[in-house]
């Protein structure tokens, strides 16, 4: 049986044999960490620049490692950040809970 996991140096997926410490992308000879096993993993494509990214299962937010966009998780869920004396909404889906949190 196989696992998966994204390449930390070119996102490309990579696959590996169960049991492996570490995978070596063929694409670019970046020598990625497996997670250890029971740890469940996800995915998601991120929001700024469609890239593929893995995060552990149940995080609320996954950062970009390439753009920097905070990637919401779950449909539903929205966060409010001060920034410069704005507030900011980040949401993946304007629900009236959300909408809520602005009034």
């Amino acid at each position: 049986m196989q696992g998966q996991l994204v390449c930390s140096g070119c996102r490309s997926v990579l696959l590996y044999p169960r049991g492996a410490a570490s995978v070596c992308c063929a694409i670019c000879s970046t020598i990625t960490t497996v997670p250890p096993p029971g740890m469940e993993m996800a995915q998601l494509i991120c929001g700024g620049c469609r890239t593929l990214l893995m995060h552990v299962h149940g995080a609320t937010t996954v950062r970009c490692s390439c753009c920097n966009t905070i990637n919401i998780t779950r449909p539903g869920l929205c966060f409010l950040f001060a920034v410069n004396r704005y507030v900011v909404l980040i949401s993946n889906s304007v629900t009236p809970q959300c909408l809520e949190v602005l009034l």
